[in-house]
């Protein structure tokens, strides 16, 4: 099994602002069963993608799951009668403290792109001309066009024929750059479409390592849309 390693792969807060920014649910109110449920459901795809994942998703899945178990119990009271606090009272306020962080760190982020427009440097190409690069495109964008398009392989009515994909994540990755160039762009699912679980596997992996290797971008037309694969913008 190909073993890939993203050191850069966005944190177990991420994905829990990314189903919150998704479905428009109210921060102080999370509805922790639905929650959790879809927490562990892309803990079983990035199992399936065979990545090394960070202690923090497993705790966070555990804490989850706590949480999940208190809500479950009839709610204690103390001395006075009165309801212990929420469960989901300190993951809330962690939750908060780190879209705060986030949210500064990405306004630092965009300064430093927008100064680069004033103050130009020999790595910076200047070129009025070059495609627009969306921003609003993460790993777990990525990571959920990934599980669409095998959820849609299990959802369907398939012959059981066994058939050996002979293609490597290497072989795979040659490939991509190679359409994406000649066609300009591509769309995820519809590359992958019809093509059994070890073809759709094969090439996630691929474009993980093409993205990290910053030969190939993803964007997305609007937010939670399919991934669009685009070729990558020389800085040299």
């Amino acid at each position: 099994m190909y073993r890939i390693h993203l050191p850069n792969f966005e944190g177990p807060f991420d994905l829990l602002l990314y189903f919150i920014r998704r479905d428009e649910l109210d921060i102080y109110d999370i509805p922790i069963s639905k929650i959790t449920e879809e927490f562990q459901s892309y803990v079983r795809v990035m199992k399936l993608l065979d990545l090394e994942l960070a202690g923090e998703f497993i705790l966070m899945a555990s804490t989850l799951m706590y949480i999940k178990a208190k809500l479950l119990l009839p709610k204690p009271k103390d001395e006075n009668g009165e309801e212990i606090e929420d469960p989901r009272t300190e993951l809330v306020q962690k939750l908060l403290e780190y879209k705060q962080i986030k949210e500064a760190s990405e306004e630092l982020r965009h300064a430093e792109e927008k100064n680069l427009h004033y103050h130009e440097r020999k790595f910076f190409n200047n070129d009025e001309s070059a495609e627009v690069i969306y921003t609003n495109t993460t790993m777990f964008d990525l990571l959920t066009a990934f599980k669409t398009a095998v959820d849609r392989i299990d959802n369907a009515i398939q012959e059981h024929v066994v058939e050996l994909i002979p293609i490597s994540v290497e072989e795979q990755k040659v490939e991509l750059v190679k359409i994406v160039n000649m066609r300009g762009r591509i769309k995820f699912l519809d590359f992958t479409s019809n093509k059994p679980k070890s073809f759709i596997v094969v090439t996630f992996l691929a474009l993980l390592e093409l993205i990290r290797s910053n030969e190939l971008f993803i964007s997305q037309d609007d937010l939670f849309n399919d991934i669009i694969i685009s070729p990558s913008i020389n800085l040299n």
